[in-house]
């Protein structure tokens, strides 16, 4: 894909979809899936989230971005660009977190997004440009979780789903989002016949 080039939109707007997989809604407490998993494996993980969202998406033929091989689920187009927009809120809530414990977060609809930016009919330039905010926000996040001391690990803040999130919970929240959407990329690619392969770096979903 060339990012500085546009392509040709559908001429029809399809409906619009849920994600393959959605964080729990009614959970008072966040998830402990990972809490026995060391904080240098989520770093690594969480620094290589562009990289392998760049290699998951290279090469793909323009039809491919808006197939939907799993049917109700999105396409390639719409979890890039999810990836981005939640990454903003990602980074806004782990900054908060660390400079402001005991903040809350505001409510953030996903497949509201989705429909309102019209993610599945984004052109080319924006998909390009979402891909390298993506890769800034982790860059200019990282050294705040690579630097974090062992209280500030601790400092929370509130989610509105999920109660007390620690910044450590936020890490392993957005390490973990990033590999799973990385993941239901390629397993489009493979419905589709043009299957990329990528290390696993999480073996297990947070939830």
């Amino acid at each position: 894909m060339h990012w500085h080039h546009t392509i040709d939109l559908e001429n029809l707007r399809q409906p619009q979809m849920e994600p393959a997989v959605s964080a729990p809604t009614m959970t008072s407490t966040f998830p402990a899936g990972y809490a026995d998993l060391p904080t240098s494996r989520l770093l690594e993980a969480y620094a290589a989230g562009p990289a392998r969202l760049r290699a998951a998406v290279a090469g793909l033929e323009p039809s491919a971005w808006t197939a939907r091989p799993r049917p109700g689920k999105w396409s390639i187009r719409e979890i890039t660009l999810h990836v981005t927009d939640s990454e903003l809120v990602g980074t806004g809530r782990s900054r908060l977190a660390f400079a402001q414990p005991g903040s809350g977060f505001y409510v953030y609809d996903e497949n509201g997004w989705s429909q309102a930016f019209n993610y599945q009919h984004a052109d080319e330039v924006s998909v390009g440009l979402s891909v390298a905010l993506f890769e800034a926000l982790r860059a200019y996040q990282l050294p705040v979780f690579a630097g974090a001391t062992a209280s500030q690990w601790q400092q929370a803040a509130l989610h509105p789903n999920w109660g007390s999130m620690t910044l450590r919970n936020l890490l392993e929240l957005y390490a973990d989002h990033s590999e799973r959407h990385i993941g239901q990329i390629l397993e489009n690619r493979r419905l589709l016949g043009a299957p990329v392969t990528l290390p696993v770096l999480l073996e297990t979903r947070l939830y």
